[in-house]
């Protein structure tokens, strides 16, 4: 893949803006369409859910963790601090399957940049994640985990991103041509977050099982926002490792995309 077509993706939500945000509102109003509480599910339901964790692992468990090895000896945060960017993660993962084939009256009939369509997509799931990640913060700036260093969620943040695109990009493009991946990807995203260090701390793992977890993108993406949150802290070499696995990512879905796309409209 050429930097032309790069820097094509980079752009396009500049290029094509008014198609873009049209897009973002679209699947926003979608979403919440005959709803009388409209956008306020989307305080509402992660709101609902953190009071739920906080009561059952605080109060009713009563897990606790060592600070010096995650952070916090308190469960909950450490639960939240990994849990919220995955659900973000696999929201937009498993909604890509019909991302390209639910708009295929669109795709048949008009000819506009596609590139738009999974951009929207990502941005919106990151969106309106982000109101129970900001609910998130909130209540850490209430307990005294506010630092400096959260400034690292902004980067950490849009790699994680562009990981998620590139996963997206190629599921989109693939489940055109392959409808049984819509089944299949609820299986493999609830395998995936059980082999991640999502709920519970890498250190309670062997250490050949933690190099192990190393091949794990998500391994590197969930203890960011772990180190960066509570530890206060940003590992250069998971960084490295992160925006590794994000060029990747991208990079293949990209490829897929460019080389299936013209066939979009013959298949669908």
């Amino acid at each position: 893949m050429n930097l032309d077509v790069f820097l094509r993706w980079l752009l396009a939500p500049f290029r094509y803006a008014t198609l873009f945000f049209g897009f973002i509102r679209q699947e926003i109003r979608g979403r919440y369409a005959g709803s009388m509480g409209g956008l306020l599910w989307s305080v509402v339901t992660p709101l609902t859910n953190m009071i739920v964790y906080i009561f059952v692992f605080a109060v009713v468990f009563k897990i606790r963790l060592k600070p010096m090895e995650t952070g916090t000896d308190n469960f909950v945060l450490f639960l939240l601090a990994g849990l919220l960017p995955w659900m973000a993660f696999s929201e937009a993962v498993a909604n890509s399957s019909g991302m390209f084939v639910g708009k295929a009256n669109l795709i048949t009939k008009v000819a506009f940049p596609l590139e738009v369509v999974p951009l929207a997509a990502v941005s919106v799931t990151f969106i309106l994640a982000g109101v129970g990640f900001v609910i998130f913060l909130g209540y850490l700036v209430l307990l005294g985990y506010a630092h400096v260093m959260w400034l690292w969620l902004v980067p950490v943040t849009a790699v994680f991103m562009l990981f998620t695109l590139g996963l997206v990009v190629l599921i989109g493009s693939l489940s055109v041509f392959v409808r049984d991946i819509q089944q299949m990807i609820g299986i493999v995203l609830s395998l995936w977050m059980y082999l991640s260090p999502v709920v519970y701390p890498v250190t309670m793992l062997s250490e050949r099982l933690r190099m192990l977890m190393r091949a794990n993108p998500m391994f590197s993406f969930i203890e960011l926002y772990h180190e960066v949150l509570l530890r206060h802290q940003m590992p250069v070499d998971l960084f490295g490792m992160a925006a590794g696995f994000s060029v990747i990512s991208f990079l293949i879905g990209a490829w897929f995309y460019e080389k299936s796309r013209n066939a979009f409209a013959d298949v669908l």
